[in-house]
């Protein structure tokens, strides 16, 4: 025994969705707007590439500065100076932050 649906009503295509596709066709982009477009975008990606490089290279130096101020002193403590190791992070997360938005 099976269980067949069956509706009074044939079934049509929808028409609201077939003349909505055929409406004008793409009009070609202006070649001269679109350089000008790629030109912004290399300088925004030149920016945030020397954005990413400073801030890399800002953290090791921060990061040898801290090791550079640490020290032992007769009881075997560490003392740390923690500016440069804050300094440090700041950098890392200013290039994290142009990595991401890359």
């Amino acid at each position: 025994m099976s269980l067949v649906l069956v509706s009074p009503e044939p079934s049509a295509p929808d028409q609201t969705t077939a003349t909505a596709t055929t409406e004008t066709p793409m009009a070609r982009p202006d070649p001269a707007a679109l350089a000008e477009k790629n030109r912004q975008e290399e300088q925004v990606l030149k920016k945030r590439f020397i954005g990413m490089v400073l801030g890399l290279v800002f953290a090791h130096v921060y990061v040898a500065l801290a090791l550079a101020y640490s020290y032992m002193d007769n009881l075997n403590h560490l003392h740390t100076c923690w500016l440069p190791l804050f300094g440090a992070f700041i950098c890392g997360m200013i290039f994290v932050f142009h990595v991401s938005i890359s």
